[in-house]
């Protein structure tokens, strides 16, 4: 989505436009004829603010507790991932070694060629590709004991559950917020504001401040909604912090 600058942008421009709606108001329709209509004006823009304001928090709560399982689902990913590399020290040479060595590759690819495409709205399929070489070594494993048996069974879990993790991740990238949630969230919010540029204020400098500070909140809070409903893209995303991290013990275990 957009950066932080543009979001910046984004926010002053709507104050902006919101003043000079304020302003042109004054000059066309003078305070004093817009104050006998005040309490009517109030009372309808007090009910639309309420709604208003419920539907926005609802909407912020949704995308916050989507990004939080996106978060939380590459962290299920990475442990899937040293899972994987860790069962595999069970396995009869080579395959031990390439599955190991298909792990960090895992890792590698999500980091350097997965994340980087999401931040630019793309698609990449690199870990993908190793995980099916993993697949492929796998099931021409033999296990020639029971003991072998139940460690390849293990690393199968652990296997399939890398797989619904990489999976999640991907359905949480495309994932978007329908056209007519946005028509409502920005339509309900430009009413809003202007509902609240009709008000009239002897004191202009006062209801300035007062447009001001509700098209701010407004503003912010779309801004925000906009962001967290793209975890994987934007200024506020989901880092592979975890993937990072997982990359430095699986060669410190190769280490030792």
């Amino acid at each position: 989505m957009m950066s932080y600058g543009q979001s910046t942008f984004a926010i002053v421009l709507s104050i902006v436009m919101s003043l000079l709606v304020v302003a042109l108001l004054n000059r066309l329709w003078p305070v004093e004829n817009r104050k006998i209509i005040n309490d009517v004006n109030a009372w309808q823009m007090g009910v639309l603010g309420t709604t208003y304001g419920v539907i926005l928090g609802f909407m912020l709560f949704t995308v916050w507790t989507d990004f939080r399982a996106a978060e939380v689902d590459v962290t299920l990913e990475t442990a899937s991932l040293l899972n994987v590399n860790r069962l595999a020290a069970g396995l009869p040479s080579p395959q031990r070694e390439t599955m190991q060595e298909l792990t960090v590759k895992y890792a590698e690819a999500a980091v350097n060629q997965e994340w980087p495409a999401m931040q630019a709205q793309q698609e990449s399929h690199a870990a993908g590709v190793v995980m099916r070489q993993m697949w492929q070594v796998l099931s021409a494993t033999r296990a020639d004991s029971m003991g072998q048996l139940g460690r390849v069974d293990h690393l199968t879990t652990a296997l399939s559950n890398l797989a619904e993790r990489r999976r999640l991740r991907e359905e949480q990238h495309e994932n978007r917020l329908p056209h007519l949630l946005w028509i409502l969230l920005i339509v309900g919010g430009a009413a809003t504001v202007i509902s609240s540029c009709l008000l009239g204020n002897d004191k202009k400098w006062l209801h300035y401040c007062q447009v001001t500070a509700l098209t701010f909140v407004v503003a912010v809070t779309l801004a925000a909604v906009a962001d967290l409903a793209r975890p994987f893209e934007g200024a506020l995303a989901v880092a592979p912090t975890p993937l990072q991290r997982s990359l430095v013990i699986m060669h410190d275990d190769a280490a030792r």
